[in-house]
């Protein structure tokens, strides 16, 4: 018996020291930046192209990607030739490379690449496709890699099936996914592209006598009720739902001089009590006032400010930060931005935030992605621009969003601001309407961002015709290269005006709400009128699941 014990254990010990001698090393790749051949708007690409296809390649314990760090400091740039090919990947010590290039021509997408192994065999792929469908085509030859090359079983896709989802089979969200089931099962809005205003899920208010600049919704006083905050030219009014109408609680009007810009929620005194931010200029200088919102009656705390006035959600936490900015001598802005802190009972600019040098007090987000973020900047010319965590370029948007009829004069004496061709002297820097990240998705794992999106082609072609015919609103995500929609509504008739996500209803669901200023024709700009338009979202799902779900307003 001890013999036959003592043989047992000297296998078993020979088993265990052999075991690396037949287990196969995971074999490595490296993916090289893509050349970029076209407007040097696209440049973003070469470094996106290559993340998306590191993150897609990788297989753990099989196939494992060379640190991009590593790749850098190789400085080693796209091979010509076969020989070359070999010869970076002796240098590099992987068992692949791969490599390309990508040609943009108007809105068509070349895409060629190369995946080169130690044998010298080499794996091309190619494809060409309009620049919507650039994501989708690289997932596809990720996945013939996969297959062909390293051998990866592939995953079937099951068909999409029917959810027995209840509503209309029309609704005014229209997602972009692959999946749109998935996105109907989160927000199930049950509201008709057309129709009357009171079709379920949908709600449209009367028209209100005058045009609106901006909208804010939550509880100021403490009863427990979301009120309606809107802000005109130079004054805030307070409503709340009642019978499906509009009705007024109260109203405050700033000097006849002011023109206010923008309007937040903060508690700014941590009391309980949200003070209501209005940013404000008088004569083309900041004059920004605070109001609560006490008994019904609006009750001044600070006015006057010389300061511009906003509120973000600020990392690593993306709590809510109250944030200001000085008028510049030579531009509409002072070069920093800061946070602005209560000292000597008055608001006074704190530290200044680290930030791009295109960033201004109005027209930049921080979107939350996993244990990171990116920083979206609202440029001028209505292209939102992404930088990473620590202020790296990474890409900029085709499409325009976030423009809106609201600017500040901008001299045109000043250096660097030519002389209007057609006689109108005054140029405009036009504030971005607002920025939202929100976390509508399971379990928070991903933060979408709300933005306008204007309808108008006389606008790309006039500065001055800012008044929009028609809008949506988008709910963009970074999928690795750019911000691309989620999901969008139907286009809606009139000027967004301002958006966000709130129980406007106090009825305990989370709407989608968007502000509107009619749009009567290029004659009529002294009728136009304000609408507030509802749409119900059902979050019931998510939070059965208990999913976080975060409007991303105050």
């Amino acid at each position: 018996m001890r013999h036959v014990l003592r043989f047992v254990l000297s296998a078993a010990l020979l088993l265990v020291c052999s075991f690396p001698a037949w287990a196969e090393a995971p074999k490595r790749f490296a993916v090289l930046p893509f050349a970029v051949h076209g407007p040097d708007q696209y440049a973003y690409l070469s470094q996106g192209i290559q993340s998306m296809l590191t993150s897609r390649l990788k297989w753990t314990g099989r196939f494992e990607d060379l640190d991009r760090a590593l790749i850098s400091q190789a400085k080693v740039v796209g091979p010509v030739s076969m020989e070359q090919a070999r010869a970076i990947l002796a240098k590099l010590d992987v068992d692949y490379l791969i490599y390309g290039s990508i040609t943009i021509l108007g809105e068509q997408a070349s895409l060629d690449m190369h995946l080169t192994d130690r044998d010298g065999q080499d794996h091309p792929q190619a494809a060409q496709v309009p620049l919507g469908d650039l994501i989708p085509a690289l997932e596809r030859i990720a996945g013939n890699i996969n297959a062909q090359v390293f051998g990866r079983p592939q995953v079937a896709q099951a068909a999409p099936q029917d959810v027995g989802l209840t509503g209309p089979k029309h609704p005014d969200l229209i997602y972009k996914e692959s999946r749109p089931e998935q996105g109907w099962h989160h927000l199930n809005p049950a509201i008709l592209s057309v129709g009357a205003a009171d079709a379920p899920g949908r709600w449209r208010s009367q028209a209100l006598p005058f045009s609106s600049v901006g909208m804010v919704v939550g509880d100021a006083d403490g009863n427990g009720r979301n009120e309606i905050f809107m802000l005109t030219d130079n004054k805030v009014m307070a409503y709340h739902v009642v019978e499906n109408r509009l009705m007024p609680l109260a109203e405050y009007a700033a000097p006849i001089r002011f023109h206010c810009l923008n309007i937040n929620l903060l508690d700014i005194d941590r009391d309980g009590f949200k003070e209501i931010i209005v940013s404000a200029i008088m004569e083309e200088a900041p004059r920004s006032f605070v109001l609560n919102f006490i008994a019904g009656k609006f009750v001044p705390v600070e006015e006057r400010i010389p300061l511009y006035l906003n509120v973000v959600r600020m990392p690593p936490e993306f709590s809510p930060l109250l944030i200001g900015q000085r008028k510049g001598r030579e531009q509409p802005f002072d070069g920093s931005v800061h946070e602005v802190l209560r000292m000597d009972g008055k608001l006074e600019l704190g530290p200044m935030l680290n930030l791009p040098r295109e960033a201004n007090v109005f027209n930049f987000a921080y979107l939350p992605q996993d244990n990171d973020y990116k920083l979206v900047i609202a440029d001028r010319n209505d292209k939102l621009r992404i930088y990473s965590s620590q202020n790296a370029f990474q890409a900029v948007t085709a499409d325009s969003f976030a423009g809106s009829a609201l600017g500040l004069v901008v001299d045109p004496s000043l250096p660097g601001i030519e002389q209007d061709p057609y006689g109108d002297y005054q140029k405009f820097y036009y504030i971005p309407s607002r920025l939202v990240p929100v976390n509508l998705s399971p379990k928070g794992e991903r933060w979408d961002l709300l933005v306008n999106r204007h309808i108008s082609v006389a606008a790309q072609f006039f500065a001055r015709y800012r008044h929009f015919p028609q809008g949506e609103i988008h709910a963009l995500f970074w999928d690795g290269i750019n911000l691309n929609t989620k999901w969008e509504t139907q286009r809606i008739r009139g000027t967004v005006v301002d958006y966000g996500l709130a129980d406007v209803m106090n009825d305990g669901r989370t709407e989608l709400f968007v502000l509107v200023n009619t749009h009567p024709g290029v004659t009529g700009f002294t009728e136009r009128r304000t609408i507030l338009l509802s749409y119900a979202l059902n979050l019931e799902n998510l939070q059965e699941e208990g999913a976080t779900v975060d409007i991303g307003l105050e």
